[in-house]
Protein backbone atom coordinates (compact mmCIF):
# COMPACT_ATOMS: atom_id res chain seq x y z
CA UNK A 1 0.00 0.00 0.00
CA UNK A 2 1.34 3.52 -0.83
CA UNK A 3 0.34 6.91 0.35
CA UNK A 4 0.09 9.21 -2.30
CA UNK A 5 -0.05 12.24 -0.28
CA UNK A 6 3.74 11.16 1.16
CA UNK A 7 4.95 10.75 -2.53
CA UNK A 8 3.77 14.31 -3.23
CA UNK A 9 4.78 15.51 0.07
CA UNK A 10 8.42 14.13 -0.60
CA UNK A 11 8.49 15.44 -4.13
CA UNK A 12 7.93 19.03 -2.85
CA UNK A 13 10.32 18.73 0.01
CA UNK A 14 12.97 17.67 -2.19
CA UNK A 15 12.04 20.55 -4.79
CA UNK A 16 12.02 23.41 -1.95
CA UNK A 17 15.36 22.21 -0.62
CA UNK A 18 17.14 21.99 -4.19
CA UNK A 19 15.30 24.60 -6.51
CA UNK A 20 18.74 24.75 -8.30
CA UNK A 21 18.45 21.26 -9.57
CA UNK A 22 15.71 19.48 -11.75
CA UNK A 23 14.10 16.37 -10.56
CA UNK A 24 14.20 13.67 -12.78
CA UNK A 25 12.57 11.04 -10.53
CA UNK A 26 14.01 7.16 -11.21
CA UNK A 27 10.91 5.04 -12.41
CA UNK A 28 12.40 2.17 -11.39
CA UNK A 29 12.01 2.75 -8.39
CA UNK A 30 8.39 2.82 -8.16
CA UNK A 31 6.45 2.69 -12.16
CA UNK A 32 2.99 2.50 -10.81
CA UNK A 33 0.86 4.65 -13.39
CA UNK A 34 -0.56 6.60 -9.90
CA UNK A 35 2.89 7.58 -8.93
CA UNK A 36 3.96 8.73 -12.32
CA UNK A 37 0.75 10.47 -12.92
CA UNK A 38 0.73 12.12 -9.70
CA UNK A 39 4.56 13.29 -10.45
CA UNK A 40 3.73 14.26 -14.10
CA UNK A 41 1.46 16.73 -12.67
CA UNK A 42 3.50 17.87 -10.47
CA UNK A 43 6.31 19.03 -12.69
CA UNK A 44 8.38 16.22 -12.46
CA UNK A 45 10.69 15.11 -14.85
CA UNK A 46 11.53 11.00 -15.30
CA UNK A 47 14.63 8.98 -15.59
CA UNK A 48 13.92 6.09 -17.11
CA UNK A 49 15.64 2.60 -17.13
CA UNK A 50 14.28 0.95 -20.77
CA UNK A 51 12.22 2.25 -23.54
CA UNK A 52 9.08 0.20 -21.56
CA UNK A 53 9.47 2.89 -18.80
CA UNK A 54 9.64 5.92 -22.11
CA UNK A 55 6.35 3.99 -23.66
CA UNK A 56 5.07 4.25 -20.02
CA UNK A 57 5.87 7.86 -19.25
CA UNK A 58 4.70 8.99 -22.69
CA UNK A 59 1.39 6.74 -22.34
CA UNK A 60 0.47 8.90 -19.57
CA UNK A 61 1.52 12.52 -21.27
CA UNK A 62 4.68 13.32 -20.01
CA UNK A 63 6.08 15.10 -22.85
CA UNK A 64 9.34 13.16 -24.36
CA UNK A 65 11.54 16.60 -23.04
CA UNK A 66 10.97 15.82 -19.86
CA UNK A 67 12.66 12.55 -20.25
CA UNK A 68 16.13 10.87 -19.82
CA UNK A 69 16.91 7.60 -20.79
CA UNK A 70 19.18 7.17 -17.99
CA UNK A 71 20.19 3.43 -18.59
CA UNK A 72 23.83 3.08 -20.13
CA UNK A 73 23.08 -0.46 -21.72
CA UNK A 74 20.71 -0.01 -24.68
CA UNK A 75 19.67 -2.23 -27.51
CA UNK A 76 20.38 0.41 -30.63
CA UNK A 77 16.65 -0.27 -32.16
CA UNK A 78 14.97 0.87 -28.52
CA UNK A 79 17.25 4.17 -28.78
CA UNK A 80 15.75 5.00 -32.46
CA UNK A 81 12.43 4.42 -30.79
CA UNK A 82 12.88 6.87 -27.89
CA UNK A 83 14.45 9.17 -30.18
CA UNK A 84 11.40 9.02 -32.68
CA UNK A 85 9.41 9.81 -30.02
CA UNK A 86 10.84 12.83 -28.70
CA UNK A 87 13.47 11.62 -26.37
CA UNK A 88 16.30 13.85 -26.72
CA UNK A 89 18.68 13.16 -23.63
CA UNK A 90 20.81 9.46 -22.97
CA UNK A 91 23.53 8.37 -20.88
CA UNK A 92 26.32 6.32 -22.06
CA UNK A 93 29.88 5.01 -19.80
CA UNK A 94 31.48 2.97 -23.14
CA UNK A 95 32.50 3.66 -27.11
CA UNK A 96 30.01 0.91 -28.00
CA UNK A 97 27.25 2.78 -26.44
CA UNK A 98 28.21 5.80 -27.73
CA UNK A 99 28.41 4.44 -31.31
CA UNK A 100 25.13 3.19 -31.07
CA UNK A 101 23.49 6.80 -29.51
CA UNK A 102 25.42 8.28 -32.85
CA UNK A 103 23.78 5.91 -35.24
CA UNK A 104 20.18 5.95 -33.85
CA UNK A 105 19.85 9.23 -32.51
CA UNK A 106 22.42 11.83 -34.33
CA UNK A 107 22.81 15.22 -32.74
CA UNK A 108 21.49 14.05 -29.46
CA UNK A 109 22.39 15.56 -26.23
CA UNK A 110 24.35 12.60 -24.49
CA UNK A 111 26.64 12.16 -20.88
CA UNK A 112 29.04 9.74 -19.70
CA UNK A 113 28.64 8.07 -16.15
CA UNK A 114 31.70 7.98 -13.99
CA UNK A 115 32.94 5.69 -11.94
CA UNK A 116 32.11 5.17 -7.98
CA UNK A 117 32.98 3.56 -5.19
CA UNK A 118 29.20 3.63 -3.32
CA UNK A 119 30.92 4.36 0.22
CA UNK A 120 28.88 5.11 2.76
CA UNK A 121 26.05 3.12 0.92
CA UNK A 122 23.89 0.79 2.00
CA UNK A 123 23.17 -0.75 -1.47
CA UNK A 124 26.51 0.31 -3.44
CA UNK A 125 26.44 1.31 -7.20
CA UNK A 126 30.49 0.47 -7.65
CA UNK A 127 31.06 -1.88 -11.04
CA UNK A 128 28.46 -2.65 -13.30
CA UNK A 129 27.82 1.37 -15.00
CA UNK A 130 30.53 3.84 -15.14
CA UNK A 131 33.97 4.19 -16.31
CA UNK A 132 37.13 6.11 -15.30
CA UNK A 133 37.48 9.57 -15.94
CA UNK A 134 40.22 9.43 -18.42
CA UNK A 135 37.84 7.25 -20.32
CA UNK A 136 34.85 9.73 -19.80
CA UNK A 137 36.89 12.34 -21.32
CA UNK A 138 37.96 10.36 -24.03
CA UNK A 139 34.31 9.30 -24.73
CA UNK A 140 32.68 13.07 -24.29
CA UNK A 141 35.56 13.87 -27.07
CA UNK A 142 34.58 10.80 -29.38
CA UNK A 143 31.07 12.44 -28.75
CA UNK A 144 31.46 15.76 -30.66
CA UNK A 145 33.47 13.79 -33.36
CA UNK A 146 30.41 11.82 -33.70
CA UNK A 147 27.82 14.98 -34.25
CA UNK A 148 26.62 14.53 -30.42
CA UNK A 149 26.59 17.26 -27.98
CA UNK A 150 28.36 16.08 -25.26
CA UNK A 151 26.44 17.55 -22.99
CA UNK A 152 27.65 16.85 -19.42
CA UNK A 153 29.20 14.21 -17.08
CA UNK A 154 26.58 11.87 -14.30
CA UNK A 155 27.97 9.27 -11.19
CA UNK A 156 25.93 7.89 -9.05
CA UNK A 157 27.19 7.93 -5.02
CA UNK A 158 25.31 4.91 -4.27
CA UNK A 159 21.27 3.74 -3.48
CA UNK A 160 20.67 4.59 0.21
CA UNK A 161 23.55 7.10 0.71
CA UNK A 162 23.60 7.96 4.34
CA UNK A 163 26.72 10.09 4.02
CA UNK A 164 26.01 13.13 2.33
CA UNK A 165 29.63 14.59 1.34
CA UNK A 166 29.73 11.69 -1.30
CA UNK A 167 28.26 14.10 -3.09
CA UNK A 168 31.85 16.58 -2.39
CA UNK A 169 34.06 13.90 -3.81
CA UNK A 170 32.42 13.02 -6.83
CA UNK A 171 32.12 17.12 -8.20
CA UNK A 172 35.69 17.00 -7.21
CA UNK A 173 35.94 14.56 -9.94
CA UNK A 174 33.80 16.34 -12.29
CA UNK A 175 35.37 19.19 -11.85
CA UNK A 176 38.96 17.98 -12.81
CA UNK A 177 36.78 16.48 -15.91
CA UNK A 178 35.22 19.87 -17.04
CA UNK A 179 38.94 21.46 -16.70
CA UNK A 180 39.99 18.68 -18.82
CA UNK A 181 38.00 18.84 -21.01
CA UNK A 182 37.99 22.50 -21.74
CA UNK A 183 41.67 22.46 -22.12
CA UNK A 184 40.40 20.10 -25.54
CA UNK A 185 37.81 22.37 -26.69
CA UNK A 186 35.18 20.46 -25.27
CA UNK A 187 32.52 22.56 -22.65
CA UNK A 188 30.26 20.60 -21.08
CA UNK A 189 27.14 22.16 -18.99
CA UNK A 190 25.06 19.23 -17.50
CA UNK A 191 25.97 17.27 -14.14
CA UNK A 192 23.72 14.95 -13.28
CA UNK A 193 24.20 14.23 -9.97
CA UNK A 194 22.52 10.52 -9.61
CA UNK A 195 20.02 9.30 -6.73
CA UNK A 196 21.16 7.93 -3.58
CA UNK A 197 18.29 10.10 -1.53
CA UNK A 198 17.33 7.89 1.71
CA UNK A 199 14.06 5.91 2.88
CA UNK A 200 13.90 5.55 6.56
CA UNK A 201 15.09 2.21 7.22
CA UNK A 202 16.90 0.35 10.73
CA UNK A 203 19.70 3.23 10.07
CA UNK A 204 19.26 6.94 10.75
CA UNK A 205 20.17 9.44 7.98
CA UNK A 206 20.17 13.39 7.93
CA UNK A 207 17.20 14.85 6.95
CA UNK A 208 16.62 15.84 3.19
CA UNK A 209 17.28 19.72 3.42
CA UNK A 210 21.26 18.59 4.74
CA UNK A 211 22.15 16.50 1.54
CA UNK A 212 20.64 19.78 -0.32
CA UNK A 213 22.53 22.05 1.62
CA UNK A 214 25.83 19.98 1.17
CA UNK A 215 25.31 19.51 -2.77
CA UNK A 216 24.54 22.91 -3.64
CA UNK A 217 28.14 23.83 -1.16
CA UNK A 218 30.23 21.18 -3.31
CA UNK A 219 28.87 22.83 -6.73
CA UNK A 220 29.53 25.88 -5.30
CA UNK A 221 33.06 25.02 -4.47
CA UNK A 222 34.17 23.45 -7.03
CA UNK A 223 32.31 25.11 -10.32
CA UNK A 224 32.21 28.62 -8.69
CA UNK A 225 30.10 30.86 -10.91
CA UNK A 226 30.47 28.93 -13.62
CA UNK A 227 26.26 28.26 -15.18
CA UNK A 228 25.52 24.72 -15.07
CA UNK A 229 22.37 22.42 -15.88
CA UNK A 230 21.86 20.51 -12.51
CA UNK A 231 19.95 17.05 -12.49
CA UNK A 232 19.41 15.19 -9.46
CA UNK A 233 17.48 11.35 -9.56
CA UNK A 234 15.42 10.73 -6.52
CA UNK A 235 13.81 7.28 -6.34
CA UNK A 236 13.49 5.63 -2.79
CA UNK A 237 13.88 9.50 -1.33
CA UNK A 238 10.34 9.95 -2.91
CA UNK A 239 8.27 6.92 -2.89
CA UNK A 240 10.03 4.33 0.02
CA UNK A 241 8.78 6.26 3.04
CA UNK A 242 5.08 6.15 1.31
CA UNK A 243 4.67 2.39 1.16
CA UNK A 244 4.30 -0.75 3.47
CA UNK A 245 3.94 -4.38 3.00
CA UNK A 246 1.24 -6.34 5.28
CA UNK A 247 2.41 -10.00 5.96
CA UNK A 248 1.29 -12.52 7.67
CA UNK A 249 3.25 -15.18 10.07
CA UNK A 250 3.09 -18.26 8.13
CA UNK A 251 5.61 -20.29 10.99
CA UNK A 252 7.09 -19.47 14.17
CA UNK A 253 10.18 -22.84 14.80
CA UNK A 254 13.03 -23.60 16.58
CA UNK A 255 15.96 -25.60 15.25
CA UNK A 256 17.44 -27.13 18.46
CA UNK A 257 15.77 -27.56 21.85
CA UNK A 258 18.23 -25.17 22.93
CA UNK A 259 17.55 -22.69 20.32
CA UNK A 260 18.91 -19.37 20.92
CA UNK A 261 17.10 -17.81 18.43
CA UNK A 262 13.16 -18.32 16.43
CA UNK A 263 12.66 -18.36 12.66
CA UNK A 264 9.48 -16.74 11.62
CA UNK A 265 8.76 -16.70 8.64
CA UNK A 266 6.61 -14.59 6.92
CA UNK A 267 4.51 -14.60 3.51
CA UNK A 268 6.76 -12.57 1.63
CA UNK A 269 10.46 -12.67 1.15
CA UNK A 270 13.28 -12.66 -1.01
CA UNK A 271 10.94 -13.60 -4.15
CA UNK A 272 8.42 -12.14 -3.17
CA UNK A 273 9.35 -8.28 -3.43
CA UNK A 274 12.36 -8.16 -0.86
CA UNK A 275 14.87 -8.91 -3.30
CA UNK A 276 16.82 -5.62 -1.47
CA UNK A 277 17.49 -7.49 1.61
CA UNK A 278 20.09 -9.38 -0.07
CA UNK A 279 23.42 -9.59 2.13
CA UNK A 280 20.97 -7.63 4.73
CA UNK A 281 22.16 -4.96 2.73
CA UNK A 282 18.41 -2.63 2.99
CA UNK A 283 16.78 -3.28 6.61
CA UNK A 284 13.46 -2.56 7.00
CA UNK A 285 11.44 -1.41 9.99
CA UNK A 286 9.18 -3.98 10.98
CA UNK A 287 6.01 -3.19 13.38
CA UNK A 288 4.05 -6.21 14.66
CA UNK A 289 0.63 -6.08 16.62
CA UNK A 290 2.62 -7.02 19.78
CA UNK A 291 5.21 -3.86 19.64
CA UNK A 292 5.87 -2.91 23.42
CA UNK A 293 6.47 -6.16 24.99
CA UNK A 294 9.51 -8.63 25.88
CA UNK A 295 11.41 -9.29 22.86
CA UNK A 296 13.56 -12.29 21.34
CA UNK A 297 16.34 -12.51 18.78
CA UNK A 298 14.86 -13.44 15.48
CA UNK A 299 15.60 -15.05 12.11
CA UNK A 300 13.45 -13.91 9.03
CA UNK A 301 12.84 -15.69 6.26
CA UNK A 302 10.21 -15.97 3.32
CA UNK A 303 7.79 -19.31 2.75
CA UNK A 304 9.79 -20.33 -0.53
CA UNK A 305 11.31 -23.34 -0.73
CA UNK A 306 14.81 -22.06 -1.67
CA UNK A 307 17.25 -22.17 1.02
CA UNK A 308 18.43 -18.27 0.12
CA UNK A 309 15.16 -16.96 0.61
CA UNK A 310 16.54 -15.62 4.47
CA UNK A 311 15.91 -11.73 4.94
CA UNK A 312 18.02 -11.39 8.06
CA UNK A 313 20.15 -13.85 9.73
CA UNK A 314 22.66 -11.56 10.93
CA UNK A 315 21.37 -7.95 11.37
CA UNK A 316 19.96 -8.73 14.84
CA UNK A 317 16.59 -8.28 14.30
CA UNK A 318 14.43 -8.61 17.22
CA UNK A 319 10.46 -9.20 17.44
CA UNK A 320 8.13 -9.62 20.74
CA UNK A 321 7.57 -12.72 22.26
CA UNK A 322 4.04 -12.94 22.00
CA UNK A 323 4.21 -12.98 18.07
CA UNK A 324 1.82 -15.68 17.21
CA UNK A 325 1.42 -17.82 13.45
CA UNK A 326 -1.25 -15.86 11.96
CA UNK A 327 -0.41 -12.44 13.14
CA UNK A 328 -0.50 -9.31 10.43
CA UNK A 329 3.40 -7.47 10.79
CA UNK A 330 3.84 -4.57 8.66
CA UNK A 331 7.14 -3.77 6.55
CA UNK A 332 7.97 -0.42 6.53
CA UNK A 333 9.09 2.22 4.11
CA UNK A 334 8.58 -0.29 1.52
CA UNK A 335 7.27 1.87 -1.48
CA UNK A 336 10.28 1.47 -3.21
CA UNK A 337 12.26 -1.80 -5.18
CA UNK A 338 9.38 -4.22 -4.10
CA UNK A 339 6.51 -4.63 -5.70
CA UNK A 340 7.92 -4.33 -9.29
CA UNK A 341 10.50 -6.78 -7.85
CA UNK A 342 8.36 -9.60 -6.86
CA UNK A 343 8.22 -12.70 -8.73
CA UNK A 344 5.57 -14.15 -11.24
CA UNK A 345 4.81 -16.94 -10.12
CA UNK A 346 8.11 -18.57 -8.25
CA UNK A 347 6.94 -21.81 -5.54
CA UNK A 348 3.07 -20.63 -7.50
CA UNK A 349 2.94 -17.25 -5.27
CA UNK A 350 1.26 -14.35 -7.06
CA UNK A 351 3.26 -11.19 -7.01
CA UNK A 352 2.09 -8.35 -4.45
CA UNK A 353 -0.85 -6.46 -4.53
CA UNK A 354 -1.08 -3.04 -4.76
CA UNK A 355 -2.98 -0.42 -3.65
CA UNK A 356 -2.85 3.62 -3.80
CA UNK A 357 -4.30 6.01 -1.61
Amino acid sequence: MVDLDVVERNYFALRDAAPWADIYYAVKANPAPPILSLLNRLGSKFDAASIYEIEQCLDIGVPPDRLSYGSTIKKQRDIATAFTAGVGLFAFDSLAELEKLGAAAPGSRVYCRILMDGEGADWPLSDKFGCDGPMAADLLMRARDLGLDPAGISFHVGSQQRDPGQWDIALARTAELFAALKRSGVAPGMINLGGGFPARYQSGHPPIADYARVMEAAVNRHFGDLALELIIEPGRGIVGDAGLIQSEVVLISEKTRDADRRWVYLDVGLFGGLPETMGEAIKYRIQTPHDGGPAGPVILAGPTCDEVDILYENSDYRLPLDLAIGDKIEILSAGAYTATYASIGFNGFPPLSEYYI
